[in-house]
């Protein structure tokens, strides 16, 4: 069972025990939340990681201004770039 749907579950479980009174399935249900809780974390450490690694190399794209104006997020690198027309290309650089 995914760990979404595992939290889902508990979480239910949770509220029908309070709607019902039953303090033994509130119980029951918190600690299946925290179960599940504690089974997601290594996952989400290493996503934390992978998104980290990708940002290290994420010095391209276009980001906008104070002025809300299109800017490329790295100016030097962007001035650096060399563009070779490739037949149907705009206007560039010629092979």
């Amino acid at each position: 069972m995914s760990t979404f749907r595992e939290k889902a579950e508990a979480q239910t479980e949770q509220v029908i025990g309070q709607m019902l009174g039953d303090e033994l399935l509130v119980r029951e249900g918190q600690s299946r939340l925290r179960k599940a809780e504690s089974e997601a974390e290594p996952s989400e450490d290493r996503a934390k990681e992978r998104d980290k690694d990708r940002a290290k190399g994420a010095d391209q794209g276009i980001v906008r201004d104070k002025r809300g104006q299109d800017q490329p997020k790295d100016k030097a690198r962007a001035q650096q770039v060399s563009r070779v027309d490739k037949g149907g290309d705009p206007p560039g650089k010629k092979a």
